[in-house]
């Protein structure tokens, strides 16, 4: 039976915790590894591009789960998803941790992003089952606000589990979290999808309401200009281990920390973001951090052309430039999903995949490029930064500018 929006509360602290727990998956699997990226291309004879490349392929696996898995929860439930999902997370986790070259490893990160997939999907899917209103905004919030903490705390974790054995305990550390993850589901989490509410999910109707939804004025410009940002963000994700570590002889601790202030950073921006909305609108405010953005990290790619080699000028720009995704990231996201109520699951489901699958080409591009250093790593970043610039000031609707 499924609990009542009134029975919600009564679940008590056991409740966010497991949802949190559950959204965390997909950082966790991104974050943790990275301090050891130049360890683990030494461990398997390849290069650092290479393990890179593993990240491309776990984002390919969350962005074809995002899509699967909530059409799937909404016909079978959501307990038996999450069964699903975190196994195959399990079972990734453990060929990952085994993997003894890389294109085994860049295949079992795929696996392991189809099964961190489920975390987000169906974390938000519990909420909007239980939650109605301003509880369900209270709900989202504490889950977003702790989904922050992830990327400052997740290279540090990853790289304090190496050091205590090798870059392998990381994926068994990741294999302990889905089992632990699923008997603490099995215990304490209530199905929160009735029988009486299930539906049979229809591919070709499925597939009808994400064309929909990507042919809609509504979604696409907004949809277009955010995961061409992120993209950027993703391509600092994935090259700057490199770029630090390798580049300019930072110890993988020294790499966390950095790494973590520039996720502060970002926070704390995403913090005062809805003052901005409330004053000058989400369209402007999208556009201020875009912009801004693209000009910062134009001044470092010239920087870097100009044969600049100081890091604390790097990083010092970089911390500024990520900062802006703290209003970006949020702010596109309600532009793209603010009048989709109709079909606000698989608006979200698909604007999930779209920036996953933007993540998975910057990311590839990355690795390609990894021998560029610091210049390689900007210049992608410098061009999403302007593309997703020009979008935001010539796409978006006449209306909402």
């Amino acid at each position: 039976m499924t609990p009542s929006h009134a029975d919600a509360p009564r679940q008590g602290i056991s409740l966010p915790i497991i949802l949190i727990a559950l959204t965390a998956i997909g950082p966790l699997g991104i974050d943790m590894y990275l301090p050891v990226i130049p360890d683990m291309a030494k461990a398997l004879d390849t290069t650092e591009g290479a393990v890179q490349l593993s990240l491309m392929t776990f984002f390919i696996g969350l962005m074809l789960g995002q899509l699967a898995y909530g059409p799937l929860s909404d016909k079978f439930g959501r307990k038996p998803l999450i069964y699903l999902g975190l196994g195959i997370f399990t079972l990734g986790s453990i060929g990952c941790a085994l993997a003894d070259n890389i294109v085994a490893f860049q295949w079992l990160r795929f696996v392991q992003g189809i099964g961190a997939s489920i975390g987000m999907v169906i974390a938000f899917a519990i909420a909007k089952d239980l939650f109605k209103g301003q509880a369900l905004g209270s709900m989202m919030s504490l889950i977003l606000a702790a989904l922050g903490l992830c990327p400052i705390l997740a290279p540090m974790l990853g790289n304090l589990v190496a050091q205590l054995d090798s870059w392998r305990a990381i994926f068994w550390t990741l294999m302990m979290y889905g089992l632990i993850l699923g008997a603490g589901a099995a215990i304490l989490l209530p199905e929160t999808r009735g029988h009486a509410e299930r539906k049979a999910t229809l591919v070709g109707q499925t597939l009808q309401n994400y064309k929909k939804i990507l042919i809609n004025r509504a979604f696409l410009p907004y949809a277009l200009a955010l995961c061409i940002a992120q993209a950027g963000f993703f391509t600092y994700i994935a090259g700057s281990a490199s770029v630090f570590i390798s580049q300019f002889n930072f110890s993988p601790t020294q790499f966390s920390l950095l790494f973590a202030l520039n996720a502060l950073g970002l926070v704390a921006a995403s913090i005062s973001n809805p003052k901005l909305h409330a004053r000058f609108g989400p369209v402007a405010t999208y556009r201020f951090a875009n912009t801004t953005y693209f000009g910062l990290m134009a001044l470092l790619l010239l920087y870097l052309a100009a044969g600049g080699t100081n890091v604390i000028i790097l990083s010092t720009g970089l911390f500024f430039a990520l900062a802006m995704m703290g209003f970006i990231m949020p702010t596109g996201s309600t532009l793209a999903l603010m009048e989709q109520r109709q079909l606000a699951g698989t608006a979200s489901a698909l604007l999930g995949a779209m920036q996953f699958g933007a993540g998975a080409v910057m990311t590839a591009l990355s690795g390609a490029l990894a021998g560029l250093g610091a210049t390689g790593m900007v210049l992608l970043m410098t061009t999403s930064s302007v593309v997703s610039a020009l979008i935001c000031w010539t796409l978006f609707p006449k209306r909402l500018r």
